[in-house]
C-alpha cells in the first residue's frame, strides 16, 4: 500500500486524491507518509557516525501525528476555548460505516460538547449540549465560546440522516476561571450553623479505648 501511495505522490496528486484511489481516509494516508519519512530518517542516521546520528535525532524529533489507536482528547486552552483532537483507526471506521450503511469518508463529522459541571454524567443530565460540525479530514478542532469555570466532556461522532452517532468520548476537562479570586475569599464555604452537633454531648474519649486487664 505504501508503494502505491508513494507512486501516486510522485504524480503530484493531493492527499485527498490518493486517499480516494487507495480506498483510505486522509488520516491513514498521512500516517503512512509519516511512517515513511521516519524510516528514511532512521536509515540516514544509521549510515552516519554516532555523534551525527544523535544530533540528527535531537534536531528532527517531532511528536507523532498519529498513534494507531482510537482516541479523543480535550484540553482547555483558556477560560472559553477547548482544543479537541482525535484519531479513529480503520477497523473502527469500517464498523461505524457498516452500521450506518454509508461511506465513512463522506459522513459529516461532529463534536458534541456536554457541560457536566458538578454532575455524575449519565448521558442525559448535562446542563447543556452543543454540537460543532468539523471538516471531513480534520484531526483536531478548536471549540470556542465555552463558559469559564465549567467541566466539559466531548463526544466525537457522525451525523447521518439527522441523527448523531457517537464513536468515542473524552475524559472530563475543566476550564479555568476568567476572574481572580477576591482577597480573603474562603476556599470552602463556612458553616452557617456553629452549634455543636447533637451527638457531641454523648461523646467520650474513653469510648475509643478499652480498659486493659491486669
Amino acid at each position: 500500500m505504501l508503494e502505491k501511495i508513494m507512486e501516486l505522490r510522485s504524480q503530484s496528486k493531493s492527499i485527498a486524491q490518493i486517499a480516494k484511489e487507495c480506498g483510505l481516509t486522509v488520516g491513514q494516508v498521512k500516517y503512512q507518509l509519516q511512517k515513511d519519512k521516519a524510516k528514511l530518517a532512521e536509515d540516514r542516521d544509521r549510515s552516519s557516525t554516532p555523534n551525527q546520528a544523535q544530533r540528527g535525532q535531537e534536531r528532527e524529533w517531532r511528536l507523532p501525528a498519529f498513534y494507531g489507536r482510537d482516541l479523543v482528547k480535550v484540553m482547555a486552552q483558556g477560560p472559553s476555548v477547548l482544543f479537541v483532537y482525535w484519531e479513529i483507526t480503520w477497523p473502527r471506521m469500517r464498523m461505524v460505516a457498516s452500521y450506518m450503511q454509508a461511506d465513512y469518508r463522506h459522513i459529516q463529522k461532529c463534536l458534541r460538547i456536554y457541560d457536566v459541571t458538578d454532575r455524575i454524567f449519565d448521558g442525559h443530565n448535562a446542563h447543556s449540549v452543543q454540537d460543532v460540525l468539523v471538516q471531513e479530514d480534520a484531526p483536531s478542532w478548536y471549540v470556542r465560546d465555552v463558559r469559564p469555570g465549567r467541566t466539559y466532556l466531548v463526544d466525537f461522532g457522525l451525523y447521518e440522516q439527522g441523527r448523531f452517532c457517537p464513536i468515542l468520548r473524552s475524559e472530563p476537562v475543566e476550564t479555568p476561571r476568567n476572574t481572580n479570586a477576591s482577597w480573603g475569599e474562603p476556599l470552602v464555604e463556612p458553616a452557617k450553623d456553629s452549634t455543636s452537633p447533637t451527638w457531641f454531648e454523648n461523646f467520650s474519649s474513653y469510648s475509643l479505648y478499652m480498659k486493659s486487664k491486669k
